[in-house]
């Protein structure tokens, strides 16, 4: 992959990445308010979470907080990369950062359940 291919890949990672935190937050809420039953298919598939239908529904609803402040990042930094290409890298970084701090949000609540 050339510098141009790269360049040419930012943009669309920066909004695919803004979407993928737009996709948790919706199945966060979902699974969070007893919508999304726990499963095999889909929600937040980690072992703490898994534990119980509390730990489920609590994990869940502890992630969607971090994840719309993420979402709001990525999608900012997203626009912003309409006019400043570099910003494109704000919004993976906010994915990164998100998707972390949702997780870790996610076990924390899962464990107190």
């Amino acid at each position: 992959m050339g510098t141009h291919d790269a360049a040419a890949a930012l943009p669309v990672l920066g909004w695919v990445f803004t979407g993928v935190l737009l996709l948790i937050i919706l199945i966060s809420r979902a699974a969070g308010d007893g919508r999304i039953p726990p499963n095999g298919t889909i929600g937040i598939r980690i072992p703490q979470l898994q534990r119980s239908d509390a730990a489920w529904a609590a994990g869940h609803a502890a992630g969607v907080r971090p994840a719309a402040i993420a979402c709001c990042a990525a999608a900012a930094c997203s626009l912003l990369g309409l006019f400043t290409p570099v910003a494109y890298w704000g919004a993976i970084a906010a994915f990164a950062g998100g998707l972390t701090w949702v997780l870790t949000a996610a076990v924390r609540a899962a464990n107190s359940a």
